[in-house]
């Protein structure tokens, strides 16, 4: 047996998963037991009372073997050369039980009341001194078919095991439907082509009956294609039960007429030849066997090959969908950015909002005005800019980004220009001043901070105060002139103005830049796909092809 081809389909089996216990599982396992076994093993089968026993009784020249008229035979029992008889029964527990005869075949190597194996025997094996068997030669009788299921799955698995078969034919039944399957589907199909037919009972058939049996017998082994040595007949007429009571009696010339040692001498020649190439003789049951793996692997890599084609493909859409999603939430994430960014660029604030802030400040409007023009564009752009990186931590699944937060700026602070004091009102001696301001001063400048008409009055009682401080003016003297600041007052509201602006373009800008800085990454992610399962297989199916090939070259 080729030991490469051998380690290759156990690879491959292994590769494939294949159960120990299935057919498949079990064949190659026998096939190894087979391929590590020195002797040359010659397995007889066929069904129940068709005189297997008796054929190898009568092989052996003694009665070792269970014989009687309903089937006995309900393990597979191994002869093998010793230099005395005796029997060993190997349980399933481990226990060995021996004895120097064959006298317990009958408890654990025969069917029970209700026609069934035990179940606690492993192995059966009886050591007999023949010349044959010394040459490494060990028989193996086997249960009968067409009984019971655990009896013939015992059979199948031990013809595949044996180097040549002697398959026994009742030729006053001349194979059955049963027969012939088993002879297709146990042997034929599984390789096992080493095959001899022994025709028992032809001794009990009319002189006109044996020429009929004979051709069909003749196109029995015909059509059945052995691998003999060149010269031998896979073809044989024997009388068991004759040739063992010949044999018993030495009565030389009924052994004769009975055709076992026609029979004999074939075997030998079998043997002989057969054990000096008994790798290819073994040959053909791995090749059968190859086969039915390399149709399992090919099976498989042409399954894998599409699976692995349409993950594939399945990634590669996924990357595409994910490039193109990015591209798009990237897009719109930036236009939202660029959108708040130039609204907030600071030419254009001046231009839109210094005016109607500095009207807004001047009427203390500043709180409504921020609250319809401010508010709503940051609030807006704000949540749509979180959205963009909601889409993307979602879509891509990315760790989560703290949320873009704009805060509003402080409310603009109005520096007011000091009130100017008209020049003939300068105050005489600063001894008479209030907190370092003169009558005047404190009127007009009361006026001017109050305005309008409570200023006036304001600035009125002021003046009456005033005057009661430095003395009476003459009734007819000439009111001092007003002077004009309307324009710095504008100014100081243009300006604080100016600045709430300036502020909320830096900060807010400052506050866009730090989270654009540390959004990005949710934003623009390095696109990753599992491919794990297309590269599982992808080695899988690597395997797989190479133990295919392995297969093939060995």
């Amino acid at each position: 047996m080729n030991p490469s081809l051998l380690t290759h389909l156990q690879t491959a089996a292994n590769k494939l998963g294949i159960d120990s216990k299935s057919k498949l599982g079990n064949d190659l396992k026998t096939l190894t037991s087979k391929a590590d076994r020195s002797n040359y093993q010659v397995a007889v089968f066929g069904p129940f009372n068709h005189g297997k026993s008796t054929l190898l009784n009568a092989i052996l020249g003694n009665k070792i073997l269970p014989i009687d008229l309903i089937p006995t035979t309900g393990s597979a029992i191994k002869v093998v050369y010793g230099e005395k008889l005796a029997t060993k029964i190997t349980l399933t527990n481990g226990q060995v039980i021996s004895a120097a005869n064959t006298n317990i075949l009958t408890e654990f190597a025969t069917l029970d009341n209700d026609r069934r194996m035990r179940d606690d025997v492993l192995e059966v094996e009886v050591s007999f001194p023949h010349p044959f068997l010394q040459t490494g030669v060990e028989l193996l009788d086997l249960p009968g078919t067409n009984d019971r299921d655990e009896q013939d799955n015992l059979v199948r698995d031990r013809l595949l095991a044996a180097d040549l078969v002697v398959n026994v034919l009742d030729v006053r039944k001349l194979m059955t439907l049963g027969e012939r399957e088993h002879l297709r589907d146990w042997l034929e199909n599984r390789g096992v082509n080493t095959v001899v037919f022994v025709a028992n009972f032809t001794n009990m058939l009319e002189s006109e009956e044996q020429k009929e049996v004979q051709h069909r017998l003749r196109f029995v082994a015909e059509s059945f294609r052995s691998q003999l040595p060149p010269g031998i007949s896979n073809l044989y007429r024997v009388d068991a039960l004759p040739a063992l009571r010949a044999r018993l009696k030495g009565d030389d010339a009924t052994l004769h007429t009975s055709g076992l040692s026609a029979f004999i001498s074939a075997l030998q020649a079998i043997v002989a030849h057969q054990r000096e190439e008994l790798t290819e003789v073994r040959l053909p049951v791995l090749q059968s066997l190859g086969l039915e793996i390399q149709g399992l692997l090919q099976a498989q890599i042409a399954k894998l090959t599409v699976e692995v084609s349409e993950n594939k493909e399945k990634c590669d859409r996924e990357l595409a969908l994910k490039r193109q999603a990015q591209t798009l939430i990237e897009s719109g994430w930036e236009t939202s950015l660029k959108e708040i960014e130039q609204w907030l660029y600071l030419p254009n604030l001046i231009g839109f909002y210094q005016s109607p802030l500095t009207t807004a400040i001047q009427k203390q409007g500043f709180g409504e005005w921020e609250a319809s023009n401010v508010r709503p564009r940051l609030k807006h752009s704000q949540q749509e800019i979180n959205d963009w990186a909601t889409k993307a931590e979602s879509f891509f699944n990315t760790p989560s980004v703290e949320p873009l937060k704009i805060m509003l700026p402080d409310p603009p602070e109005v520096l007011l220009p000091e009130s100017p004091t008209p020049p003939s009102l300068k105050p005489d001696p600063p001894s008479l001043s209030l907190d370092g301001l003169t009558p005047a001063a404190l009127a007009t400048g009361l006026g001017w901070v109050l305005g309008g008409p409570l200023g006036a009055v304001v600035a009125g009682s002021a003046s009456t105060i005033a005057s009661k401080l430095v003395g009476d003016r003459p009734l007819d003297a000439t009111p001092p002139s007003k002077v004009d600041n309307s324009a710095e007052v504008l100014e100081a509201y243009t300006d604080a103005a100016a600045d709430y602006l300036v502020r909320l373009n830096t900060e807010t800008m400052v506050t866009i830049k730090d989270y654009r800085d540390r959004a990005i990454m949710a934003i623009n992610p390095e696109i990753k796909i599992d491919r794990r399962i297309d590269l599982q297989q992808q080695a899988k199916l690597t395997e797989l092809e190479q133990c295919l090939a392995d297969i093939l070259s060995a």
